[in-house]
């Protein structure tokens, strides 16, 4: 009986199933984000690309619905040569590695030392490639044609920033406000960005480098001698305040060594 069981035993083959995913799909959610890319069912899945409100474009990979993987985040700016890019890796929607990089190439990490138009090379990019400019004809900007800044404006690179408005205006329109910055940005861009020419321009001293004329090293002076002024006033001193040595000088008590002379020969006088 056991025999006939075994070998009559039905066994059921289980077969994975693989989800289904969508590779072309389209969605647009009531917080005015979209979403273009692949879908299963879990939501977004895959490679796709999410726009944010703010027009900011998530372009990588997706799984459950969360970023997972390797993406970047384009960040479109007026005008367009300023764009930026920030690159990384996501794991369950937290970004774990990150790199920012520019429409020009030039890489930001925040692990390394921000050496680009810092001191003591203030050159832009433009000027890397074409070399500095004689005076009179220097690159204001990175980018070129410099743009012509209104009186009281100043030039964030993404916008003008008006002090008395504290917000950024389109470089197209003055009318259209772009973003509010910080209280902390508010106060950077008033102490570093470039301002409408209301002032003649003139060199600036705390630019510059200064140098000092080097020192010559002499070579030293040679030990004096023993018998030198040095010493024998020295001596003189220790001779004033040690009986041994002023006895020993003196030359009232100096004896010279004994020296045996013949006898004196007597003559007689002559007759």
């Amino acid at each position: 009986m056991h025999k006939f069981s075994e070998k009559h035993k039905e066994v059921c083959l289980s077969s994975s199933i693989e989800p289904a995913v969508t590779l072309s799909f389209k969605k647009d959610f009531k917080t005015k984000s979209k979403y273009k890319g692949g879908w299963g069912p879990f939501g977004m899945t895959g490679y796709g690309e999410y726009t944010f409100p703010n027009g900011v474009v998530y372009k990588g990979q997706f799984e459950q619905g969360m970023f997972h993987g390797t993406g970047e985040l384009v960040y479109e700016t007026d005008p367009a040569e300023y764009r930026a890019v920030i690159r990384g890796k996501w794991e369950n929607g937290i970004m774990t590695s990150r790199a920012l990089h520019f429409s020009d190439t030039l890489e930001y990490s925040e692990h390394s030392k921000w050496t680009y138009c810092n001191l003591p090379d203030r050159r832009f990019d433009i000027e890397y490639v074409k070399g500095v400019q004689p005076a009179g004809n220097s690159y204001m900007t990175a980018r070129q044609p410099s743009i012509e800044i209104p009186p009281g404006y100043y030039d964030t690179g993404d916008g003008l920033y008006n002090p008395k408005t504290k917000v950024i205006y389109s470089y197209k329109d003055l009318c259209t406000i772009k973003r509010a910055p910080s209280l902390r940005e508010q106060q950077w861009i008033v102490e570093s960005c470039r301002i409408a020419d209301v002032k003649p321009l003139g060199p600036r001293p705390d630019l510059y480098e200064t140098y000092e004329q080097p020192s010559l090293l002499l070579a030293q002076p040679p030990p004096p001698p023993a018998t030198s002024f040095t010493s024998r006033c020295s001596s003189q001193f220790d001779m004033g305040h040690n009986k041994a040595l002023r006895d020993f000088y003196d030359p009232s008590k100096f004896r010279s060594p004994s020296v045996e002379r013949p006898p004196s020969r007597k003559f007689r006088p002559a007759n």
